[in-house]
């Protein structure tokens, strides 16, 4: 079997997107099915630590004029974290990069869906070679960005061949800005009809689309959730713990409408406690004033994701923050799951789904996110790591890998495309 994946997030991009695809494009090619990328070519970033399977084939085309002149400029790639930023002092951006997210932040209101469909035309000419110069037997789109969508429309016009959509966000989705809302809403129901079959990451999510488009068919649509490494790899790395103390991490991005820190700090202020150091690892600069005043606090700002699955492994308590939207559920949750530590969860709403998978890993912490609780939570954690009682048996641990790793979810989805090639 050869398929042909749209990728705009790609490796050595760390975006949610990139990540899941670089472990399924993984599993697919060490099960023996050919895959070819379709990848723009990011200088500015350090590549994985861990190389491609050699079955993956990388066609890597120049991103476009404002991504491309922005990666001149970066000059070579630098390392995320310092030192420096271990201390809790990350760097403030510099007028460079302020300049740049400006420009950008115009740009993604000039272009549709946002300024990556620059990228649109020099993928397509690729593409069009790619489809002449291979017999694939599916082409993938990986969402987001929405670019990989207009590519697998394009492709599946010209040439014929199965598109699978890959709809790891919903177009319609809160963050997406206001203006452009009822255009996502008739572009998500254009691919939803045309896609051949469409993949998402929660089965909630198929309720609401089959809610907002009509006539569509059930059978259409797949659940292929987010997953954990099999292995987590060896590298070499900071020791972020300090002794004696508590230990929470969390790894990934905060947001205001929906994955908000606010109740959290507070609790940290509430509880006062000098016996805990709290590890941040991505975006958040933004919400660094929340912590002011709470001591060990430190923002590493993006890492390595290598780095950053170590520095989960040397947490005491792993904090995960529920999204507002019960469609979505952080796909690091799956990461945690197999880390043998305590999760914290702060509940995103009544509906939250992290609940549910927590429901038998003990032990683990489901609070509503308000700071009373959190701080109650954070108290009855704290007793417990003092008298020895956090983390999970190692069976468990191999249990949750075998149920949600990466291989398994590769597995899924060989079983989905060979039933579109049988078709």
């Amino acid at each position: 079997m050869q398929v042909l994946l749209l990728a705009y997030e790609w490796p050595p991009i760390t975006a949610a997107q990139a990540l899941r695809w670089y472990y399924l494009a993984n599993g697919l090619a060490r099960r023996g099915v050919s895959v070819h990328v379709l990848c723009p070519d990011i200088t500015s970033l350090p590549p994985y630590a861990v190389p491609n399977h050699p079955g993956i084939t990388e066609h890597r085309v120049w991103p476009g004029p404002f991504i491309g002149l922005a990666q001149k400029l970066a000059g070579p790639p630098r390392t995320a974290a310092s030192a420096t930023q271990l201390d809790g002092q990350q760097a403030a951006p510099s007028w460079l990069m302020r300049a740049y997210k400006g420009v950008r932040y115009v740009l993604d209101r000039v272009l549709y869906p946002d300024v990556r469909t620059e990228w649109y035309p020099f993928a397509r000419r690729r593409l069009a070679q790619l489809l002449r110069q291979h017999s694939f037997d599916a082409v993938i789109s990986s969402h987001e960005p929405g670019v990989d969508l207009l590519l697998g429309l394009w492709a599946q016009k010209h040439s014929g061949v199965p598109w699978v959509v890959d709809l790891a966000d919903p177009l319609c989705a809160p963050y997406a800005p206001r203006w452009r809302r009822r255009l996502d809403a008739w572009f998500e129901g254009l691919l939803l009809r045309r896609a051949d079959k469409v993949i998402l990451t929660t089965d909630a999510l198929h309720d609401v689309l089959m809610q907002r488009h009509a006539r569509l068919s059930v059978e259409k649509f797949a659940t292929i959730a987010q997953g954990a490494p099999d292995e987590a790899a060896v590298v070499p790395g900071q020791n972020w713990a300090l002794p004696g103390k508590l230990h929470i991490v969390f790894t990934g991005n905060f947001y205001e409408a929906f994955r908000n820190p606010t109740e959290f700090a507070k609790a940290l202020h509430l509880l006062s406690s000098q016996d805990i150091v709290v590890t941040i690892a991505g975006d958040n600069t933004r919400f660094a004033d929340l912590f002011k005043g709470v001591q060990n606090v430190r923002f590493l700002g993006r890492i390595d994701h290598f780095e950053c699955l170590a520095l989960q492994g040397s947490a005491d308590i792993l904090l995960n923050i529920g999204n507002s939207q019960n469609y979505q559920l952080p796909g690091k949750i799956y990461e945690y799951l197999v880390t043998g530590k305590t999760i914290l969860h702060l509940r995103g709403s009544a509906l939250d789904p992290t609940e549910g998978i927590l429901r038998d890993v003990e032990p683990s912490y489901v609070v509503d996110n308000a700071h009373a609780p959190i701080a109650a939570a954070l108290k009855n954690i704290l007793e417990c790591w003092q008298s020895g009682r956090l983390g999970i048996s190692d069976s468990s641990i191999e249990n949750l890998k075998a149920l949600h790793g990466w291989s398994a979810r590769a597995e899924a989805l060989q079983r989905l495309l060979a039933g579109l090639v049988k078709h």
